[in-house]
């Protein structure tokens, strides 16, 4: 989302030239079916771990204290995507209409469904990234999300890496799969060098909002 852009950290600079491998070299776990998107919604998701392939994504990498999504399948068709972020310790919110694409016309998992809205700090702007997600699990646990955009005219890549609230504090798994993780990252040639990693205290942008709201 645009939280990877935020005004005095965006750097425009020319991405690689090199292509990126595809999920099929690089061995990324099974991109999920139309069928299972359902169960996106049975869970709140908790991002783990991230890297980027773009300057200024990689520069917003390290201002991020916390990320928590909802993906709400409305029908078939159609999904609702919020994300809630503590960027430099304020609370950035996205919410996001993507599309299921039929796999005739498209072998992306979701595409953007009309330009979103971005709160930041309680501020609310629009936001258009022409955002396409393809979205892997390997677990009913884990999830994997490659999202492509162009940022401010940059075209750019995330990977994200979440796992389901509650496992996201299983501190021995994920130390497991540090490894694992940067393999899948560089063969898809991401910047390894800086990434975000959850350090499993920060709080989340949601809480904060009802803490607040108690006063």
């Amino acid at each position: 989302m645009k939280l990877w852009t935020t005004g005095a950290l965006l750097v425009v600079l020319l991405l690689s030239c090199s292509a990126p491998s595809s999920a099929e070299e690089c061995n990324l776990p099974a991109k999920m079916q139309r069928e299972d998107l359902h169960k996106l919604s049975e869970v709140r998701w908790v991002l783990v771990e991230s890297f980027a392939d773009y300057p200024a994504g990689v520069a917003l990498l390290k201002n991020i204290n916390s990320s928590i999504i909802e993906m709400h399948l409305k029908d078939n068709r159609s999904l609702l995507f919020i994300e809630r972020d503590i960027v430099v310790g304020k609370c950035l919110i996205f919410r996001v209409n993507f599309s299921v694409p039929d796999v005739e016309t498209s072998n992306h998992t979701l595409l953007l469904d009309g330009a979103g809205v971005q709160e930041f700090d309680g501020v609310a702007t629009p936001f258009d990234d022409q955002d396409r997600v393809n979205i892997h699990q390997s677990c009913p646990t884990c999830l994997l999300i490659v999202y492509h955009g162009v940022f401010e005219g940059t075209p750019g890549r995330i990977l994200l890496i979440y796992r389901s609230e509650g496992k996201h504090l299983d501190a021995e798994e994920l130390k497991a799969s540090e490894s694992e993780h940067r393999r899948m990252a560089e063969c898809l040639k991401f910047n390894v060098e800086t990434s975000f990693r959850y350090d499993g205290k920060a709080d989340f942008c949601l809480e904060k909002m009802e803490e607040k709201a108690k006063f």
